[in-house]
């Protein structure tokens, strides 16, 4: 199913998900990080003014001006593709006309509203597949509130999803779907009355560390994944190179070689951002100065759903239960 909505020329962009800008002049453009919060501000507030004082306590420690204007300056780059301008007020602020581009996140609620009854399989196909992430794991700088109406709506939908089952009629989709948000009470009550048994498809994790015994602890913690391991930056272009597999996360040290100066982790990270398979940062220390500071920023640069280090014990070891729980949030399912 496509992101847009092709019965229109506006610009479309879906943030159910990995946030993505489509149109018939530009094709599909991705945004991640401070430059995808922005513009899902500017949206949110549907055509109203917002300052560059607003914008800016967005960013670490509040930011700076200049900070703001060189992530607007990105974002004006990637929507000029598609034909849409973001200019700057006398003043200093921004703000986009209403209308300008449809937003999924704005639109669910009503096509979930407008739902028949009987309701059509298919159409709740078509709204169960606009989900393609945890909004609010992979936006965290957007205000959780602005999430709230899509996610009522959501749970509105398995209510009707509910009495598709209870009626013997399955919905396309509904496995992966199920399988992404199982975690939610909501799914899992409508999962339970679907017509048939339906086997829980295994998750399928990339492991990216070059610590063989730390890749077998992890291959062992995650025994109940399909889990593909590799050691260094060549590996993981080979993998990924043609047809790979689809992974529904993956765990990536930073260092990939011996010297642990090397950054590699990096280059992965920027990939799979860009292919929109979820990423956790795996970590032995940070920089020195401000831990906090650099947790965020590490987070927005490559969108993290999560890091972890491996200094959380005494003896350098992983918490396993701490990164069993944050993978299993990553995956969408959850503990059982």
């Amino acid at each position: 199913m496509r992101v847009g909505v092709p019965e229109q020329d506006r610009p479309y962009v879906a943030a159910l998900g990995e946030l993505i800008v489509e149109s018939r002049t530009g094709g599909r453009t991705s945004l991640g990080g401070v430059a995808a919060a922005i513009l899902l501000r500017l949206l949110f507030v549907r055509g109203q003014f917002v300052s560059a004082e607003n914008l800016k306590g967005m960013l670490p420690n509040g930011g700076a001006a200049g900070a703001v204007h060189t992530h607007i300056g990105k974002l004006n780059a990637a929507l000029k593709e598609h034909g849409v301008a973001l200019p700057r007020s006398a003043s200093g602020g921004y703000r986009l006309p209403k209308g300008m581009l449809g937003l999924d996140v704005l639109e669910f609620p009503g096509q979930v509203a407008s739902l028949g009854d009987p309701v059509d399989a298919g159409e709740v196909a078509r709204l169960l597949a606009m989900w393609r992430g945890d909004p609010l794991e992979i936006h965290p700088l957007v205000e959780a509130r602005h999430w709230n109406e899509a996610l009522k709506a959501r749970r509105d939908l398995m209510a009707r999803v509910s009495e598709l089952f209870r009626r013997g009629v399955e919905v396309d989709g509904w496995n992966t779907f199920a399988d992404r948000f199982g975690g939610d009470p909501a799914v899992k009550a409508a999962d339970a009355l679907h017509p048939a048994p339906r086997a829980v498809r295994r998750r399928r994790l990339l492991i990216v560390e070059d610590d063989q015994h730390m890749c077998r602890e992890l291959e062992t913690l995650f025994g109940d994944c399909d889990t593909t391991v590799v050691s260094d930056l060549d590996g993981y272009h080979r993998l990924m190179a043609g047809d790979p597999p689809r992974f529904h996360g993956a765990l990536v040290d930073r260092h990939l070689t011996p010297r642990n100066t090397d950054h590699h982790g990096y280059h992965v990270l920027r990939d799979l951002q860009k292919r929109g398979i979820p990423r956790i940062l795996i970590t032995a220390y940070f920089p020195s100065g401000n831990v906090r500071q650099n947790l965020r920023n590490l987070t927005e640069r490559f969108g993290l759903s999560d890091i972890v280090t491996k200094a959380d014990r005494a003896d350098g070891s992983f918490d396993n239960l701490h990164v069993r729980e944050v993978v299993d949030r990553m995956l969408g399912s959850g503990p059982e």
